[in-house]
């Protein structure tokens, strides 16, 4: 069984049917799904518009697959309510798996990065047009430059993630953190290290486990193409 674990989809409006399309597709090819936190945007859309948009025709299928959700710093529980349940059985800040004597700690990754929003006060017009600014120019420069783009935004954040996860939650052998957060999927079990990388700006890295044996592998690959 393959356990499919993505972050940082942030799914807003307008609707993206490419997007949708890959993320049907993989959903599709997995046995069970994690959905390590951001997965829409609520500086980009509330929650009620999400749910009644054109992406809840996902729903069906991540709750037929038992969807773990896990909350980010764009999706904060708060952001939301009871229809959670529509698209996903468990939620939860943080979320264990144990997998062949291999435990896994699933997590959004904020604590061990914060960001503007998570450490500042800022009003919800703030944030919303902040974040069309960032999404628009992340956007550009991602179509211009493609994977050297991400590598320059984004290729460094998982170091600082590693070091703060090593100080303060002080990992046993057996232990992997996996985080989203960073927009940069990674593997580095010798630090009990993963991320899940993001579904964004045409560009997919996402994780799958083996259920049997908690092998993990990092996918890569575009889905604006």
């Amino acid at each position: 069984m393959t356990i499919l674990v993505f972050s940082d989809t942030h799914l807003y409006l307008p609707f993206d049917q490419k997007k949708f399309n890959f993320l049907k597709k993989i959903i599709s090819d997995s046995d069970q799904v994690i959905i390590n936190g951001d997965f829409f945007d609520d500086y980009m859309i509330s929650f009620d518009d999400f749910v009644k948009s054109k992406w809840n025709e996902l729903f069906p299928l991540l709750k037929k697959k038992h969807a773990v959700y896990i909350f980010g710093n764009h999706d904060q529980q708060k952001f939301s309510d009871k229809r959670l349940s529509l698209f996903s059985a468990i939620q939860k800040n943080y979320y264990l798996l144990t997998i062949n004597k291999k435990q896994f700690h699933f997590e959004h990754g904020h604590k061990t990065r914060p960001t503007l929003d998570t450490v500042l006060k800022m009003s919800w017009m703030i944030k919303h047009y902040g974040m069309i600014l960032i999404h628009f120019f992340r956007n550009l420069f991602i179509k211009i430059f493609r994977r050297s783009a991400v590598q320059i935004l984004f290729g460094r954040l998982n170091n600082g993630s590693k070091k703060i996860i090593k100080r303060n939650y002080h990992p046993k052998n057996n232990e992997i953190y996996i985080i989203g957060h960073n927009h940069f999927g990674e593997v580095d079990e010798k630090n009990n290290f993963a991320a899940s990388g993001m579904i964004l700006y045409g560009f997919a890295q996402y994780l799958t486990i083996d259920s049997i044996s908690g092998k993990i592998i990092l996918h890569e690959e575009w889905y604006d193409r």
